[in-house]
């Protein structure tokens, strides 16, 4: 058993509250015991000392209410089993003899230090803190003697940029700033060193979710005085949060539903709590441990009584379970008709990053299915407000051209009853999406090369262009095209042999990087781009969602090189939007449409597609 709360720095120095909760004899001051399986003392002066000094500074400075707290890293502790009354520090005691050292600078009181297999440390750390006298022979000595004079030096500084600093920074110190108490129930020293391993060797945090989960734990104990009956409601709740960490960690499931949350998450189940506790951010000083500290709050403010606490706390285990059913009904609607229509908006709204998932989660308590579902409708309609398709260009409208090819592929997929791609693969989409930082991510691919017309000055890509362009031909005896006079209606039909022109292509294609004449080359090339396609190469009409990776091995290339490429890497298990494909297949084309050629008519068809089933979404 483990029992958990947050606790104000001044509570170290005498646990009144914890001693009476668990019935222990009031002391004078706390004692914690740094048992011998701990390492030395090893924290830094210019990075953990001054961040911790910093964190509680910003959160002294910021616009807070009285009453506002802001958490340290969780200790963990246990009762001392050789030292009695005493407690034994298992994880934490970097951040224990760091606030021991700050509350001495400042002339606070403080609680008793004690070094079980460390003697000379006790004596030490008592003389640096009565006469300054650092130490550099041992390695506890060093950084203890680095430690204080930094912290020294960091409070002399801001005392002489502000003489009434002290009197603000020592009593947030004191009343404001709270470490996470957690302290396991145990008496065994083997179970100490395990959990110690865990925490430390193991690298494994105390997360939100190891927090949350020991404080609900604890708390419904008030409501069983059974052991047998206690232990098999923990057990109960242990399997069923087991349950969902693993439906959470399925991929496609885990990468639909955070398509736009950017935190990483050791535990998936921690999602949930955040949905809970609306913890949408992380990382700045006053957010840390946010999610805890509203579980918290919510057991606290059911009165002191153990049965009401164990009351809520199971209130709130029912919570997240509903939690899990209502986000896991988003991703299960696929059985018939509308019912994937939820998925699909949900997925898009993510995914385009237009809706945090966190309101999407509010909105479903206040609204039916149906209700829900028709509200999901309406935000994706408000994304395409003011959107003009046939105005937008490449280069200039990037980002909303990108949301528009998405939405077109997710519709796409939803008009569909059955088949494979019934379901827009959001977890797939959207760990392309998360790649961006490393130069990944999602680009826009231009059916038809938008640098077609650029000449090329480097011989190796010259023939690597030369190669790719050969093996996508060879077996292409002719390609015919249309010819349109100025009104835009059909005139004529062209037959264009490439007999000659795979001649040419190979006879160059032998030549060496240092004798290749690149002006031949160019116009050789140019004559390619002439017969394979022929469109204005910037509007929507001529673009298709690619990942930036596939994109970029396809620069240059004519048509039928693009569309062997995009076979090539769908065979190769590499995620090709539906729509991309079916557009380098020639799905939306006229049926006398060649399959190697893209033409203007090809463009038109490909828009009007778009259109259509955005207009038929709107009016619908």
């Amino acid at each position: 058993m483990s029992r958990i709360t947050t606790l104000p720095i001044k509570e170290l120095y005498r646990l009144d509250s914890v001693r009476e909760l668990y019935n222990l004899a009031k002391v004078n001051h706390e004692t914690f015991t740094i048992p011998d399986y701990q390492r030395g003392y090893r924290w830094e002066a210019n990075i953990h000392i001054e961040a911790l000094l910093k964190d509680v500074f910003d959160f002294m400075n910021t616009n807070r209410n009285i009453d506002d707290r802001y958490c340290l890293q969780p200790i963990v502790v246990t009762q001392s089993s050789t030292h009695k009354g005493a407690w034994e520090v298992i994880d934490g005691q970097q951040r224990l003899i760091t606030i021991y050292m700050l509350l001495n600078a400042l002339g606070l009181p403080t609680f008793n230090l004690v070094f079980e297999s460390r003697p000379k440390s006790n004596d030490f750390l008592a003389q640096l803190i009565a006469n300054g006298k650092a130490n550099h022979d041992d390695p506890d000595f060093h950084f203890m003697s680095e430690a204080w004079a930094k912290i020294k030096q960091w409070l002399k500084d801001k005392n002489n940029q502000d003489p009434g600093f002290d009197l603000e920074y020592k009593p947030v110190l004191w009343k404001n700033v709270n470490v996470i108490w957690y302290d396991i129930e145990s008496t065994s020293r083997e179970i100490n060193i395990d959990v110690f391993n865990r925490l430390n060797i193991g690298k494994i945090p105390l997360n939100d979710a190891e927090l949350v989960k020991a404080l609900l734990l604890s708390k419904i104990k008030g409501r069983y005085k059974d052991a047998v009956e206690l232990t098999m409601r923990q057990s109960e709740i242990n399997n069923e949060w087991h349950r969902i960490e693993i439906e959470l960690r399925k991929p496609q499931k885990w990468g639909f539903i955070t398509g736009n949350v950017n935190k990483e998450y050791d535990s998936h189940i921690e999602f949930l709590f955040d949905l809970m506790a609306k913890n949408r951010a992380k990382g700045t000083a006053e957010q840390k441990y946010t999610t805890y500290l509203w579980f918290e709050h919510q057991v606290n403010a059911a009165g002191r009584k153990p049965e009401a606490q164990a009351d809520m706390a199971i209130k709130l285990w029912g919570q997240v379970k509903d939690a899990y059913a209502r986000v896991n009904s988003w991703f299960c609607d696929n059985n018939v008709g509308s019912d994937t229509a939820i998925y699909h908006y949900v997925g898009y709204l993510l995914a385009s990053r237009k809706v945090q998932v966190y309101d999407l989660y509010n909105d479903s308590f206040e609204k039916s299915r149906k209700g829900f579902r028709d509200h999901l409708r309406g935000l994706v309609k408000d994304t395409l407000k003011g959107i003009k398709l046939d105005e937008l260009k490449y280069g200039e409208d990037d980002d909303t051209i990108k949301m528009v090819l998405l939405l077109f592929n997710v519709l796409t997929c939803e008009k569909i009853a059955d088949g494979m791609y019934n379901r827009f693969p959001f977890d797939r989409y959207n760990e392309i999406a998360k790649e961006r930082r490393s130069r990944g991510g999602w680009s826009l691919e231009h059916i038809f090369a938008q640098n077609s017309r650029n000449p090329m000055k480097d011989p190796k890509a010259a023939l690597h262009w030369l190669a790719d362009t050969q093996k996508s031909i060879k077996n292409i005896s002719s390609v015919i095209k249309t010819i349109k006079n100025d009104s835009q209606s059909e005139q004529e039909k062209s037959e264009i042999d490439l007999t000659k022109l795979k001649v040419q292509i190979e006879k160059m294609q032998q030549s060496h990087p240092n004798t290749l004449d690149m002006d031949a080359f160019n116009n050789l090339k140019n004559k390619v781009n002439n017969i394979f396609g022929e469109v204005d190469r910037h509007p929507l009409s001529n673009l298709a969602l690619l990942s930036t990776v596939d994109n970029s091995t396809l620069n240059n290339a004519v048509f039928p090189t693009k569309r062997n490429r995009i076979i090539e890497l769908e065979k190769e298990g590499r995620f090709i939007p539906p729509c991309t494909r079916n557009v380098f297949l020639k799905f939306y084309s006229p049926s006398d449409s060649q399959p190697y050629y893209w033409s203007r008519n090809d463009q038109d068809a490909y828009l009007a597609q778009i259109k259509k089933m955005i207009n038929d979404f709107m009016k619908n």
